[in-house]
């Protein structure tokens, strides 16, 4: 049986962190597009939906970042009225730095670094896997 590929948006200006993970994403066979900010994360989801390119099926968004900050991207997403799923990876993890991913409209938080027991829960969560 022909799997649909899944489609996520990785947001993440370190690149270490963006090899790691698109290294377990790969390996779990989805298609990866990278933006090292999030006012990149934010043009390629408006050019998604304004080019019938099709939506993301995940995004996964670190949070400090130059030029706009992931929670800032979240919110300008979900102004767009994107309810593709948004998961926050950061190594900020304490409870305040959860909440405010919510409070901007994340579905959900994994602290760093993103691994394979990670994206698979991630994945089970939304209905990806």
């Amino acid at each position: 049986m022909d799997r649909r590929r899944i489609r996520v948006l990785l947001v993440e200006d370190e690149e270490i962190h963006r090899v790691v993970a698109r290294v377990v994403l790969r390996a779990a066979g989805v298609e990866v597009e990278e933006a090292e900010n999030g006012a990149e994360a934010v043009r390629h989801v408006r050019e998604r939906v304004t080019g019938g390119g099709g939506a993301y099926d995940l995004i996964l968004t670190d949070k400090q970042m130059p030029v706009m900050d992931g929670l800032e991207a979240t919110r300008q997403i979900r102004a767009m009225g994107v309810v593709t799923p948004i998961v926050a990876v950061s190594s900020d993890s304490l409870p305040s730095d959860v909440q405010a991913f919510i409070a901007a409209g994340a579905n959900d938080f994994a602290p760093k670094p993103l691994t394979k027991e990670k994206l698979g829960h991630i994945l089970a969560k939304f209905g990806l896997a």
